[in-house]
């Protein structure tokens, strides 16, 4: 397809267009679009620089999460209705911290009061989420691509079908998740696992990252969208892979370094890490041990219902004008989810593994 007629086809400014390379790449996300062909799309999101400007996400995100029908007309939510409006206000006051840069202190409140509605309408809309600190973060990235009105439906069904686990009574799931991280890094690299082990590093130095989906750790923008693009396109546990590869990739230095100043360090991601190559590697983990295959392997399951076992059916299965079940969603976070009478046996007998590891 020539140039000019992609840039007016996705809306793109050619002179911001930095290779020839992401230009190869505008043409395949058009062809993909041209074709609805939606498996394309995803795949994409995983190949350098996914889809690499705001203008062209604008046009991607609401169809990888089937919103791109239609929008919500009015907004009815209340912020009397939620439980945590106090704690959800003062999120905000501390949000766009980062980004977007520039901005003035009258557009910054602007955003913040629209992030405030996005957040009080998702919840109002679907009172059996529970707010947790971070939430907002994710909304924020929704709202500075796609703006309020579209971003209110693609961050709900990212609540609803990837982070609910986060949304929960329970904290179960999510440190789950994080053990079952740090049995990807065990499996990768016995070495670091023995060298965390013995600096007395637990997987919760990952905690911040799973549940914002890194827009609280990168402090540029394109990084953190970069990422979105590959989780919205990807399984819920997708971000587990990706925090996965940002430990491994950094082997190095956490051998090298004080072990007085290791947890410290391995909680602040360097800022010029290559997201990319993140992308590039958590993608390969993700093949080498799928989602069942590592609960499995690891005997750490996630509940039935977790978004990391029924995406496949609820959302992966999914085509180009498919509409994803929200009543099925109701239904599973109706019921709630318990702490299993062995699950402090089972972490028990984890860190006794993990201890056993250490000795041998």
């Amino acid at each position: 397809m020539h140039e000019l007629a992609l840039a007016r086809l996705m809306g793109v400014n050619l002179s911001i267009v930095k290779s020839m390379e992401q230009s190869r790449q505008l043409e395949r996300i058009a062809t993909a679009l041209a074709c609805d062909d939606f498996n394309e799309l995803r795949k994409l999101a995983q190949s350098p620089g996914g889809f690499i400007l705001d203008s062209v996400r604008r046009i991607v995100w609401p169809i990888l999460l089937h919103t791109h029908h239609g929008c919500y007309v009015d907004e009815k939510g209340s912020e009397k209705d939620l439980a945590d409006p106090i704690q959800i206000t003062k999120d905000i006051d501390r949000s766009l911290y980062y980004y977007p840069r520039d901005i003035s202190p009258h557009l910054k409140a602007q955003k913040q009061r629209e992030l405030h509605s996005l957040i009080v309408e998702i919840l109002w809309r679907n009172p059996r989420l529970k707010y947790y600190q971070g939430f907002h973060d994710i909304c924020s990235c929704f709202l500075l691509v796609l703006g309020k009105k579209d971003a209110i439906p693609a961050a709900e069904n990212v609540a609803l079908f990837f982070i609910r686990d986060g949304m929960l009574d329970s904290f179960d799931p999510i440190s789950k998740q994080l053990r079952l991280m740090s049995s990807i890094v065990q499996y990768e690299d016995a070495e670091l696992t023995e060298h965390l082990d013995r600096c007395h590093i637990m997987p919760y130095y990952a905690l911040s990252w799973i549940l914002t989906w890194f827009s609280h750790d990168f402090e540029r923008f394109d990084k953190v969208a970069r990422l979105f693009d590959l989780f919205i396109s990807s399984s819920p546990l997708m971000p587990v892979y990706v925090a996965s590869s940002i430990t491994l990739l950094r082997r190095h230095e956490f051998l090298q370094a004080d072990p007085d100043l290791l947890h410290s360090l391995i909680t602040h991601i360097p800022q010029d890490m290559d997201v990319d190559a993140i992308v590039e590697h958590a993608v390969k983990l993700e093949q080498r041990y799928p989602p069942l295959e590592l609960q499995k392997r690891s005997g750490l399951w996630l509940h039935e219902e977790s978004p990391v076992n029924t995406w496949d059916s609820d959302w992966g299965a999914l085509d180009w004008d498919s509409v994803p079940d929200r009543i099925r969603v109701d239904r599973y976070l109706s019921h709630p989810v318990q702490k299993e009478e062995w699950e402090d046996e089972m972490l028990q007998k984890w860190m006794a593994e993990r201890q056993q590891d250490l000795i041998d």
